[in-house]
C-alpha cells in the first residue's frame, strides 16, 4: 500500500507513516534505480573502520566551486584492492583528493538514518589514466612554453659543491643513505636540512615551502630526495607548484625521487635527477672529488714548473751577485772618492765660519765695551730735557714769569669767569705775596692782549 502510494505521488496518505516505515519504502524505491558510471572530483576520503566515505564533485570550467557534490561509499577491503590494482599499471595511481574518476555507483538508501549514500562498485582506471595523462600533459606544455624545463639547468653548478641543502621526510632511510655518504666522504660538507613529506596530500605544499626556506641561503645545491616507496608515491611530483618552484630556484636543484624507468615532472626541471639518494649524494661527492684531484695535479704541475723556474732562477741569481759584487767595488771607490773631498770641502769651510765667528765676536766685544758709555749720555740729556718740562709746568714758575693765581675765599681755584659772582671775596695769588679783593663786576668779552 505505501509503495502504491509513493507512486501516485499522494501528499496525503490516508494514514501517517512511521519514520521507519517511510525509509524502508523509500529503500525499496530507491534500489529499482539502476546502476550508472558517474565521473568526478574526489575532494575527500575518509577511512572510518570498514567503510571509506568518499564526496565526489562537478566543476565548471575554471571556477573552484563546485557545481554539485555526492557522498559515496566504498569498503575498506575494495578501497585497498583497487589501489593495489592500480599500483601495478604502467601509470600508477591511488584513489585520492583532487583525482579525477569513474564510479560504477548503485543508489542505495541507508533506513536507519534516512541518508541516500550510493555504494562504489567498480572503477574505471582507464579514464583516471587518460585525466592523469592530460593533466600531466597540459603542466608539460605549459612549462615547455614558459622555458622553464630549462631554467634550473642553466644556473652555474660550483665546481666544489660543499653546502648543500636537503629536502626529504624527517629521520627518513633517504636522510640517512644521504648524510653518510657525504659524512663519510672525507670532505667538509655542511647539510642543511629542511624536513617535507614525500608522499600524501600533504607533499606539495611541504616539498614548495622547503624550497622556499633553502632558496635565500647561500647554498650550492638542493637536493630533494625520497627513499623506497610505492611508485604511486611518483604523481605527487607532477605537481605544477613543486615544479615551478624547482624552476624559479636561484639554487641548482637536484632530485633523487624517481625508479629506474619512470621520471617526474620535478625530474625535468631539475638541474640534474637521479635514480636514489645514494646516488645524489655521490653525484656531490664526485663533484668535490674531481676538483680536488685537479687542484693536486695543478699543484704538481705547479711545484714541477717552479723547481724549474727555481734552478733557471739560481743561474741568474748568481751572474747577477757576480755583476753587482765588480759594480759594488767600483762604487764603492769613487763613493770614497767623493767622500774624501766632501770631508775637506767641509773643513775648510768650517774654519771659514770659525774665522767669521772670531771676528764678529771682536766686533761685538768692542761694541759692547762702547755700548754703555753712549747710552748712559743719552739717557741724562733725556732726563735734563724732562725735568726742564716739569719746571716749565711748576705753578710758581708761571707766577715768576707775571701770571696771578685767582681763589675763592675757600681757597678753590677759580679757572674761568663763569666761576666768578659779582660780590664775591676772591684772593690773587702773585709771585711775591697774595692780596684780597671783591667782585664789582664781570665782562663777558675775552681778555686779548695789548697791541
Amino acid at each position: 500500500m505505501a509503495d502504491a502510494l509513493l507512486a501516485n505521488g499522494s501528499a496525503e496518505p490516508k494514514a501517517p507513516f512511521s519514520v521507519s516505515k517511510y525509509n524502508s519504502s523509500v529503500e525499496r524505491k530507491v534500489k529499482e534505480f539502476p546502476k550508472v558510471w558517474v565521473q568526478g572530483v574526489i575532494t575527500q576520503l575518509q577511512v572510518r573502520g570498514k567503510v571509506a566515505y568518499l564526496t565526489l564533485a562537478e566543476f565548471a570550467e575554471g571556477d573552484a566551486k563546485p557545481k554539485a557534490v555526492l557522498d559515496v561509499i566504498l569498503w575498506t577491503w575494495n578501497l585497498d584492492d583497487y589501489n593495489a590494482r592500480f599500483a601495478q599499471l604502467p601509470t600508477p595511481f591511488s584513489l585520492r583528493p583532487e583525482l579525477k574518476v569513474s564510479f560504477l555507483l548503485e543508489a542505495s538508501f541507508y533506513a536507519p538514518s534516512g541518508r541516500f549514500q550510493p555504494k562504489v562498485l567498480d572503477v574505471d582506471e582507464t579514464f583516471t589514466l587518460g585525466e592523469l595523462s592530460l593533466t600531466r600533459g597540459k603542466i608539460l606544455e605549459k612549462l615547455r612554453k614558459e622555458g622553464l624545463l630549462e631554467r634550473n639547468k642553466k644556473l652555474p653548478f660550483s665546481d666544489v659543491p660543499l653546502r648543500v641543502g636537503l629536502i626529504t621526510s624527517k629521520g627518513s632511510a633517504a636522510f640517512q643513505d644521504f648524510t653518510t655518504v657525504l659524512l663519510q666522504s672525507g670532505f667538509s660538507f655542511q647539510i642543511h636540512f629542511a624536513s617535507a613529506r614525500m608522499q600524501g596530500a600533504a607533499t606539495e605544499e611541504t616539498v614548495v615551502a622547503a624550497l622556499e626556506t633553502l632558496a635565500p641561503l647561500r647554498l650550492d645545491a638542493i637536493c630533494l630526495i625520497r627513499g623506497g616507496g610505492s611508485k604511486t608515491d611518483l604523481v605527487f611530483f607532477d605537481s605544477e607548484r613543486i615544479c615551478r618552484a624547482i624552476a624559479g630556484c636561484p639554487v641548482p636543484v637536484l632530485t633523487g625521487i624517481g625508479h629506474e624507468i619512470d621520471r617526474s615532472l620535478a625530474d625535468m626541471v631539475a638541474y640534474a635527477d637521479m635514480l636514489t639518494p645514494t646516488d645524489c649524494a655521490k653525484f656531490l661527492e664526485g663533484r668535490v672529488g674531481e676538483s680536488w684531484n685537479d687542484l693536486v695535479e695543478k699543484a704538481s704541475s705547479l711545484r714541477e714548473a717552479w723547481e724549474l723556474a727555481y734552478q733557471d732562477q739560481g743561474h741568474n741569481v748568481i751572474r747577477k751577485a757576480e755583476w753587482l759584487s765588480s759594480a759594488w767595488k767600483g762604487r764603492a771607490r769613487r763613493e770614497s772618492g767623493r767622500m774624501a773631498e766632501g770631508a775637506r770641502n767641509t773643513a775648510a769651510a768650517a774654519r771659514r765660519m770659525l774665522r767669521a765667528g772670531r771676528d764678529k765676536m771682536a766686533l761685538n766685544f768692542t761694541g759692547l765695551l762702547r755700548g754703555p758709555s753712549k747710552v748712559i749720555r743719552l739717557e741724562s740729556v733725556g732726563l735734563e730735557l724732562k725735568e726742564k718740562l716739569i719746571q716749565s709746568a711748576d705753578p710758581a714758575a708761571l707766577l715768576k714769569r707775571g701770571f696771578t693765581l685767582v681763589f675763592t675765599g675757600k681757597n678753590e681755584w677759580i679757572a674761568n669767569a663763569e666761576q666768578l659772582k659779582t660780590g664775591q671775596e676772591i684772593k690773587i695769588r702773585f709771585s711775591d705775596g697774595a692780596a684780597a679783593a671783591r667782585v664789582l663786576g664781570k665782562e663777558d668779552q675775552p681778555w686779548k692782549p695789548a697791541n
